[in-house]
């Protein structure tokens, strides 16, 4: 019995991690990600890969890897070309998965999750899976996003290969299956069910999450890790080689980093025979530190009084959030977050009830947007958390509120309308050439509205 480790996607890259582990007769995907370096060497936000063609560009392009046997059937192009393509490349190979061991929840971790057969479960912790649903109720590109349910495609109409979604009142949601490695949360408000479609839209059937700690007859470990989104995991799988640990994106410098460095005494202790490491860092000299971080932006808040700040950081990172909402507690603001935050808050509450919510927290409101046709999720957001604060609001009172915006809600100072104030920014270096693009649009728009950066 042979065991085999094939990193598929993810070395020498950022992110986009498919590592594939075979054992004798169990086989598990080690993450499977979006790749956001080779898809940018292709694609861009107005020429995407055609969701008509299935699969097609994907293996075409490199994004997926060519292997048959454990992708989504219905994302087959009727007329058979990605396999046809597939066969192009020295490692076309049949397989079969019996699982996808999730670390985390980031898109470059769990992203292509969307395009693996549906009976393929998931294994990841409580926090992530709940993670993974909430971003992809608030997700606009279905197509790349569905990691834990899916719209059943169907060929198109005559012989040009196309595939489309098939009516909705003939064809229900697919749940994709999560096991649990942690423990079951109480989720009061059965939000794991929550139909991200209107009443008389595609019917989402109900679904139990179930603890598991196996694969086949081999030992599968989770270890909390520190890290900028909640749940995150290292991993080991016991192999009959011995035990292969894979530690998942992982910190030392964040407000838990005793879990990081639990998690590496417990690893050594497995005398472990492969160590898969994320290495992203690992040249670089130490950052500062989240406390270090926190006492910067506090001084900075305390230094704009009476004038309006924005805090801008990367997306999901609920830890930097918390931080600006006990500086807001400190300086007595609001902490006004969007509404794909709060429903992102609210997700993680049902997991864990001591994450806050604008309910919960009367330093925490969100920021209501003008929009001319709500979508259903913002729609729930307004009926959970009625009080929110609208632009004209923040344009009169701004030394009341901390706004937590993206590059990507930069279009909300218009109505805003600051009279100056400060713009945080306090999320990674920019990695390409797009993001660099962006930190010299943001300045342009720092500088129309006289806000300090």
């Amino acid at each position: 019995m042979s065991t085999v480790i094939t990193v598929y996607d993810g070395a020498n890259t950022i992110g986009g991690n498919k590592i594939f582990l075979e054992d004798g007769d169990t086989a598990v995907f080690i993450d499977f990600g979006t790749p956001f370096h080779t898809r940018g060497l292709y694609f861009e936000e107005f020429m995407q890969p055609r969701s008509r063609t299935g699969l097609l560009d994907l293996i075409q392009m490199g994004l997926l890897p060519p292997i048959v046997g454990v992708y989504r059937s219905d994302m087959e192009d009727p007329t058979g070309r990605a396999w046809e393509r597939a066969q192009r490349y020295p490692y076309f190979r049949r397989v079969k998965a019996d699982a996808v061991l999730l670390s985390h929840a980031h898109m470059d971790h769990c992203g292509y999750i969307s395009f693996l057969d549906i009976a393929i479960p998931v294994v990841a912790t409580c926090m992530t899976a709940y993670l993974a649903k909430a971003i992809q109720d608030c997700g606009a590109h279905q197509f790349e996003g569905e990691m834990c349910y899916t719209v059943p495609k169907v060929a198109g109409a005559g012989d040009e290969g196309t595939i489309g979604a098939g009516k909705h009142k003939d064809f229900p949601f697919d749940r994709r299956a999560y096991l649990i490695t942690d423990k079951l949360c109480e989720d009061t408000d059965d939000f794991w069910n929550l139909s991200p479609s209107a009443p008389r839209g595609r019917y989402f059937p109900p679904q139990k999450l179930r603890v598991a700690d196996r694969m086949g007859r081999r030992s599968v470990r989770f270890f909390p890790v520190d890290h900028s989104i909640y749940g995150s995991a290292a991993l080991a799988v016991e192999t009959a080689a011995g035990w292969v640990v894979y530690t998942g994106d992982l910190r030392r410098h964040g407000g838990k980093s005793a879990l990081t460095e639990t998690f590496i005494t417990e690893a050594s202790s497995l005398n472990p025979v492969a160590l898969l490491c994320e290495g992203t860092n690992i040249n670089r000299e130490p950052g500062p530190t989240e406390e270090q971080v926190f006492e910067s932006c506090l001084e900075a808040v305390k230094d704009a009084a009476g004038q309006l700040v924005l805090a801008d950081f990367g997306p999901r990172n609920v830890e930097r959030l918390l931080m600006f909402l006990e500086i807001a507690r400190r300086t007595s603001r609001r902490l006004a977050v969007t509404d794909k935050d709060a429903y992102l808050l609210t997700a993680m509450h049902a997991v864990d009830p001591s994450i806050p919510t604008p309910k919960t927290d009367r330093h925490l409101t969100v920021y209501r947007r003008a929009l001319a046709q709500p979508k259903l999720w913002v729609e729930r957001v307004r009926e959970w958390y009625p009080d929110q604060v609208t632009a004209s609001e923040v344009h009169d009172h701004p030394g009341d509120y901390i706004c937590c915006f993206s590059f990507f809600d930069i279009t909300e100072l218009v109505d805003i309308d600051p009279r100056g104030g400060s713009w945080i920014y306090s999320s990674s270096e920019p990695h390409d050439e797009e993001q660099q693009f962006e930190i010299g649009r943001l300045g342009n728009w720092l500088s129309r509205f006289n806000l300090k950066p």
